[in-house]
């Protein structure tokens, strides 16, 4: 039981932490129950952020307030529920969201720990769409996920959580990991109810019309259909729920992995035609530790995300870091990039291939939501990934988490007018009003404290 304690606790911390939890003693032989708290406070500062985009915006709240139960039903079932509060009190909104995010209880037919472990876990599941997306929270390099290269527009998934049944585990002495399965994905209830802030891929609000072709998503109703597989060349890093980044380990390890994400007419077009979705994944990954005390990790990831013709978010992304932690200090640098396909006029209309490039006074949909994004930070650790300060400077040019692009009238009831006035004299404008790359470089401060417990 030990063992298979550590093994779940190094799903969220990734270190052999299960003594940070709370163990709870319950009268069921063979059963083990553990409870653990997170809470990350951010000081997020954005440059141009006002209503007026004159000045900076400053906003102090609570990124994660997860509250998180695991443990084992004898030798071949685990078990894990998970509830969070994202992003309280951020643009000053209170208004209550906590939700049970993860839920799920895993069946391992020949037993929860060894070389080979095969689990068939179902209930409310973290799709895997990449090495980056399957880690902690607790333990990126950066402050908090990279997620300006991967496009799943419109969805209604919190924290890329879904619901579906899928197929997790190890191999070969911990030498592959693998998870994929069958998910819900996108449906014509969500499209209708906007999970999301809209874009040119999502079903308008009451946009399911079932005698009218074509007028809601998933028509056939199929599910999504994601998997992942990861290749430790040098070492291993399996063993666990999740993945991270710094392992304060003595051993170096070398990883490549793969995912694959289809949903068949899962979304709208550009043009407002049922296309299909698929998102395409490669990572490396490198831990090099030069002793206990000091380690290198550096991620790569390329996503070939593929959204429909003439879609802002078709296209390549590339996401990469490079983290060196000296004892207790990890200087760090990242960038995020995504640039959308180009329209080609011969597989278009005159009037599809107008939408796409635009017109005078109208913006096209091709590159509409590039990203060219930096940061650079250092992490000041006080105990391992569970306690941790991140100071992080950034720079956000187009699409982007951070800056005053992220602010709208759907999350904090305005959109600032970043935009300098086109004429002398002019009215200020907001940053839609500009292509994603001719729109200015804006920078962003973020402070990130983590605590776990």
């Amino acid at each position: 039981m030990k063992a298979t304690r550590r093994a779940l606790a190094l799903a969220l911390v990734l270190a052999p932490a299960a003594s940070f939890a709370t163990k709870v003693p319950i009268p069921i032989e063979g059963a083990t129950l553990n409870v653990s708290f997170q809470i990350q406070p951010q000081f997020l500062i954005n440059q141009a952020g006002t209503p007026d985009g004159t000045g900076a915006s400053y906003d102090v709240y609570v990124r994660r307030t997860r509250l998180l139960v695991n443990g084992d039903l004898g030798p071949n079932f685990s078990y894990l529920i998970q509830v969070d509060n994202a992003n309280f009190g951020k643009w000053g909104n209170f208004t209550g969201r906590a939700i049970i995010q993860d839920a799920w209880v895993g069946w391992a037919p020949t037993g929860i720990t060894g070389p080979t472990v095969i689990y068939i876990d179902a209930g409310i599941l973290l799709v895997p769409f990449s090495h980056h997306l399957l880690e902690s929270t607790t333990n990126f390099v950066t402050a908090d996920v990279q997620a300006d290269a991967f496009r799943f527009p419109g969805n209604a998934f919190p924290a890329f959580r879904d619901t579906g049944v899928q197929i997790r585990g190890w191999l070969l002495n911990k030498k592959i990991g693998f998870r994929g399965g069958v998910y819900e994905g996108y449906t014509p209830a969500a499209a209708t109810l906007g999970g999301a802030p809209a874009n040119t891929n999502t079903a308008a609000a009451a946009n399911c019309t079932p005698a009218t072709p074509g007028s809601c998503v998933t028509p056939k109703r199929y599910p999504m259909l994601s998997g992942f597989v990861n290749l430790d060349i040098i070492g291993s890093e399996e063993g666990g729920w999740l993945y991270g980044a710094y392992k304060w380990g003595k051993d170096p390890i070398l990883s490549v992995g793969g995912a694959v994400n289809y949903q068949s007419l899962a979304i709208k077009n550009a043009f407002g035609s049922l296309t299909d979705v698929r998102v395409i994944s490669g990572d490396v990954y490198l831990n090099l530790p030069m002793t206990e005390a000091a380690e290198l990790v550096a991620e790569v990831t390329a996503y070939g995300n593929g959204n429909g013709k003439g879609s802002g978010n078709t296209g390549l992304g590339l996401s990469g870091n490079l983290g060196y932690r000296f004892g207790s200090i990890a200087p760090y640098v990242a960038f995020d990039y995504f640039t959308s396909s180009d329209c080609d006029a011969a597989q278009l209309t005159a009037a599809q291939f107008t939408t796409c490039v635009g017109k005078a006074g109208t913006l096209g949909t091709n590159h509409s939501a590039d990203s060219r994004n930096f940061k650079a930070g250092l992490n000041f650790f006080f105990n391992k990934n569970l306690k941790h300060l991140n100071v992080e400077f950034q720079t956000n040019h187009g699409t982007s988490g951070y800056g005053p692009q992220s602010i709208n009238n759907g999350n904090a009831a305005y959109a600032p007018l970043s935009i300098d006035p086109a004429v002398a004299g002019g009215p200020r404008r907001t940053i839609a009003s500009l292509s994603s790359l001719a729109q200015p470089v804006f920078k962003s401060l973020l402070v990130h404290w983590n605590f776990l417990f």
